[in-house]
């Protein structure tokens, strides 16, 4: 019993890694980087973190999405930019990375 009580503070460090923005959409914060704001914005949010490697940020949310259950529909990649659609049954969400020297800027919304 007493083991499970070192665990909580790693249980608790885990639930913040994962941000809920509507009932439907839920995402993992991208592990490896800092983040140095979250915006929550009306249907999305804002997360910008400090982290050079803003493809493989795209890649760990794309990832998550589809782990989740969310379906591709739409992808494209334009200068340093990367934005996918995704459907889940009727609920409609996008995914937009941006790099911006240094920082990487992930726009989540559900909706169109």
């Amino acid at each position: 019993m007493r083991n499970w009580i070192l665990f909580l503070p790693l249980l608790g460090l885990a639930w913040a890694l994962e941000v809920r923005i509507t009932g439907t959409l839920v995402v993992d914060l991208f592990p490896q980087a800092v983040v140095v704001e979250r915006v929550v914005e009306p249907k999305g949010v804002l997360v910008v973190y400090g982290y050079s490697r803003a493809e493989a940020v795209f890649r760990y949310h794309d990832e998550d999405l589809r782990r989740r259950g969310w379906v591709r529909t739409k992808y494209e990649v334009k200068k340093a930019e990367w934005k996918a659609e995704y459907r889940k049954g009727k609920a409609k969400a996008t995914l937009s990375v941006k790099d911006k020297g240094g920082r990487v800027e992930v726009r989540l919304r559900e909706g169109d």
